[in-house]
């Protein structure tokens, strides 16, 4: 069994979703799998999709078991559209052909095109001023053909100068029929075709030659009952009425104080005709009520769902049809179909429950399918199946998958919309800006530009307003969207020039120094938005002693040995930079006596942090010695040099720098209760004890 081969069709009702699968055989429709599931929530309401994405979870339910049981991927679907909002235009479009040729399906095409587009102009001028005109076409039934002024039932194969269709056609809110297309579209199916329920209905129940009767089809769903007439050969008239089902099962909660669920078994039981029904209410509190007493509370509620049919089959027929058949779930409620003759004027053998006479005809299928209640996904399958016999009809392909068009306009764009691509693989997007600020000023990075869409139509390139005919084939090649920018730190940096030098023996980092939002940073390190960058050049000897601190003259720095030539002398990688002279820092310190006693090994305080403007106590060389504070920053180690013996013009080895007895750098910072220690490697641990400050 191949899918290609399969009719796949979903019911989106209020109630539930139904999916059945068919295929032709031997011009009948044979139902091969139906599956079924309830909504858990009132995802849709009147017959319109509210929340799409939880219809789309139960479809998607429903489609595995069929999938599941048939062996197949479903990747086409066939459905049908309602809704509370629905708009009717009735219109007569004529156009001229050319005598010395038969009219052909083209022909046949574009006169029911010209007569869409001339509904949906009437629509659009019908609308109150201001209000939205954004309508989607969701089916048209064709009342009649004339040609040269003679009624014909098909112009197909004729010769004539003047050809003239009247049809109606029924339209919805665009956002309606997007909210179909996008539940279709997450569960990976595109939309084959689509129809109007009460048109699906119609083709299920009434035999086309029933047509040249009045006679009304009413499909009475949960949210919605959906009402088409016929006479004279064709659907001469459509509506609906925003009342059915639930009302009857909402006014038997009120009565019964039961909920949705019970009320709706309640209801199924009363339909069964049974006499006495058994219920829990929602204390919990068990009971059992007369049907007949409860039919008679019920009967107003019944009453006005008659009345509003009625009322909606005399609106569109302007007088009360031969016949009417009643269909779907809600047509079994009780008294309901002699309520509608009553509301009609007719007698009540003229208003029945639609059955399995008429579908037995062109349907193949259990006897359980062949009923009122699968009336309307039985019809959407006959009308796809009698779709597909009839050639391409109003349908283009797009990438190769047939669409029916459905949309006023007949655009490229409104196919490609219709085929589920988004408007961003369409219009295609650039990509993201990064935007940040480099040293207090706001700069930018563009991301990539998008690659355009690539749109043929029949072969030649064509563009999103492109107007399509019936048959065109369209060739799409998405938008690619261009990369989001990825700035790093070195492409955005005015100068990227890192550097490592070693002054006064010990290594620092000089060149480019750059931090992001007050962090460190390397120049591989991406930016991202709204990201604070900081970047200094330290290249020159000047710049290096500023930065850290230390205010020597030229004739006191050695550059790798060799006498420094200025402050604007420019530093490379790897430079050693010594003294001639011994450090002197910026502001020396005046070191007063500990207050203190003196003593060789004092335990360390608790507190770690460095401590700015107060003063540091601090273990230097095994005394204990209370630094005065620093108005201008942190202590540093080559601030303690002032206190120690440490001539570079007479070295006694290396100088040695530790904290808490690790390795440490004159530029590192001195926190409260270290352990400093700063000697000449071949000095003896005499030589190593500080000069004592005097107390100011």
């Amino acid at each position: 069994m191949k899918a290609e081969d399969l009719i796949f069709i979903l019911d989106i009702g209020t109630r539930s979703v139904i999916g059945l699968v068919g295929r032709m055989q031997e011009g009948m429709l044979e139902v091969l799998c139906v599956q079924s599931e309830e909504h858990s929530s009132r995802a849709v309401v009147d017959g319109q999709i509210e929340d799409i994405e939880q219809t789309a979870r139960v479809a998607a339910r429903v489609k595995a078991r069929l999938e599941e049981e048939l062996g197949v991927t479903l990747t086409e679907v066939h459905v049908a559209a309602a809704g509370r909002v629905l708009q009717t235009q009735r219109v007569v479009c004529t156009m001229e052909l050319d005598s010395s040729y038969p009219i052909g399906e083209k022909d046949m095409t574009a006169l029911e095109t010209a007569a869409l587009q001339q509904a949906y102009e009437n629509l659009a001028e019908s609308l109150e001023e201001g209000a939205a005109a954004d309508f989607c076409s969701v089916g048209h039934s064709i009342v009649s053909y004339q040609l040269d002024g003679y009624d014909f039932s098909t112009l197909l194969g004729h010769r004539g100068k003047q050809a003239q269709i009247e049809l109606i056609a029924t339209f919805l809110p665009n956002e309606v029929v997007e909210s179909l297309y996008s539940a279709m579209s997450m569960l990976g199916l595109s939309i084959a075709s689509m129809t109007l329920e009460p048109i699906a209905a119609m083709s299920a129940v009434v035999p086309k030659e029933l047509y040249l009767l009045n006679i009304a089809l009413v499909d009475v769903g949960a949210g919605t009952s959906d009402i088409a007439v016929t006479n004279k050969g064709s659907i001469c008239g459509y509506t609906m009425v925003t009342v059915a089902g639930d009302e009857i099962t909402e006014q038997i909660m009120q009565e019964l104080l039961v909920d949705f669920s019970t009320a709706e078994q309640i209801k199924f039981a009363l339909s069964a005709g049974k006499r006495m029904i058994e219920y829990e209410d929602v204390l919990g509190v068990a009971y059992t009520v007369d049907a007949q007493e409860l039919m008679e509370k019920l009967l107003p509620a019944i009453e006005n769902l008659a009345r509003q049919i009625g009322e909606g089959i005399l609106r569109i027929n302007g007088e009360p049809p031969r016949a009417v058949f009643m269909v779907g779930g809600g047509s079994r409620t009780p008294n309901l179909c002699a309520l509608v003759a009553r509301a009609l004027g007719i007698d009540e053998k003229l208003v029945a429950t639609g059955g399995s006479n008429y579908m037995k005809r062109q349907i193949k299928a259990e006897e359980t399918y062949l009923s009122a209640e699968y009336a309307t996904p039985v019809g959407i399958a006959v009308t796809a199946m009698k779709a597909e016999g009839n050639g391409e009809g109003l349908a283009v392909s797009v990438n190769g998958a047939r669409l029916h068009l459905l949309g006023t306009t007949m655009t490229v764009m409104e196919a490609l919309r219709r085929g589920g691509y988004q408007y961003g693989q369409i219009m295609g997007h650039s990509g993201k800006n990064v935007i940040y600020e480099y040293n207090g000023e706001r700069r930018g990075v563009r991301g990539g530009l998008h690659t355009l869409a690539e749109i043929l139509v029949n072969g030649e390139v064509a563009g999103l307003s492109t107007p399509l005919n019936a048959g065109d084939s369209i060739t799409f090649t998405p938008a690619a969207d261009g990369r989001d920018a990825a700035p790093r730190l070195m492409d955005i940096a005015d100068l990227w020039n890192p550097m490592e030098v070693e002054l006064f023996g010990a290594p620092v980092p000089a060149g480019t120094l750059a931090w992001i939002n007050g962090n460190s940073a390397d120049g591989e390190d991406l930016i991202r938005q709204m990201d604070k960058v900081t970047v200094q050049q330290i290249d020159t000897i000047g710049s290096l002693l500023e930065n850290a601190g230390f205010e020597q003259q030229p004739e006191q720095i050695t550059v790798n040995g060799v006498p420094c030539t200025g402050f604007d002398q420019l530093l490379q990688d790897g430079d050693k930079i010594d003294l001639t002279a011994p450090v002197v820092p910026v502001e020396e310190p005046k070191p007063q006596p500990a207050a203190a006693p003196e003593r060789e090994d004092s335990p360390l305080p608790p507190a770690r942090q460095p401590v700015l403007g107060r003063t540091l106590r601090i273990l230097f060389n095994g005394r204990d010695c209370v630094l005065p504070p620093r108005q201008d920053g942190e202590y540093q180690f080559f601030h303690l040099l002032a206190w120690v013996d440490i001539d570079p013009g007479d070295p006694h080895g290396d100088i040695v720098l530790t904290r808490n007895h690790r390795p440490a750098a004159f530029l590192e910072s001195i926190q409260n209760g270290d352990q400093i220690e700063i000697y000449w490697s071949e000095e003896t641990p005499g030589d190593r004890v500080p000069r004592r400050p005097e107390r100011p």
